[in-house]
């Protein structure tokens, strides 16, 4: 009985350390989901981008930034090399939803998101999580040789909620 008690201790202290190398970024009404990496905290944001209340900008539908966590917790745009090579966005209007676009990550092509707002008025990005519609709410990439300039990803997590149900969806992959 003790063993056990020692390994809940241990377990819950490491969620803990985990939830403090990873925070979450602050809520946003306009938030989509985002990409958080092995190496760091730094986190990759995509938000929706609109012209007025609830109209889609139509020639850039999703916003992509960083939020750094080091000294000071802020902002910062991707750089050139990074929307092109991992964390930009390709995006087509789809054809057979009005005010809905189709949106690719330049680094997984093979998935496509779609991002649209929801019946309660709130933009989301959907996608097959596990073989299921699901809200696609998080992203977590696994490194492997992190300090290299390119480093390989080792697996690819995604975390969202299905769409009929409401409950938690889960995906592990190798791209």
């Amino acid at each position: 009985m003790k063993q056990i008690k020692i390994f809940i201790i241990l377990i819950v202290s490491s969620l803990q350390l985990l939830a403090q190398k990873y925070p979450s970024p602050p809520a946003s009404p306009n938030r989509l989901f985002y990409i958080q990496r092995s190496n760091n905290a730094h986190t990759v944001v995509y938000d929706a981008n609109f012209v007025n209340a609830k109209t889609f900008h139509h020639e850039n539908p999703v916003n992509v930034y960083w939020i750094r966590y080091d000294e000071t917790t802020h902002t910062q745009k991707l750089n050139a090399v990074e929307k092109a090579l991992a964390y930009g966005v390709e995006v087509e209007r789809n054809a057979k939803e009005k005010d809905s676009f189709d949106v690719k990550i330049v680094a997984l092509k093979k998935r496509t998101l779609k991002v649209k707002i929801n019946d309660s008025g709130k933009p989301i990005a959907t996608m097959q999580i596990n073989g299921i519609e699901g809200q696609l709410c998080k992203v977590f990439v696994q490194l492997e040789n992190e300090d290299a300039l390119k480093p390989t990803v080792k697996y690819i997590e995604l975390f969202g909620k299905n769409l009929s149900t409401g409950e938690a969806i889960y995906e592990k992959f190798v791209p």
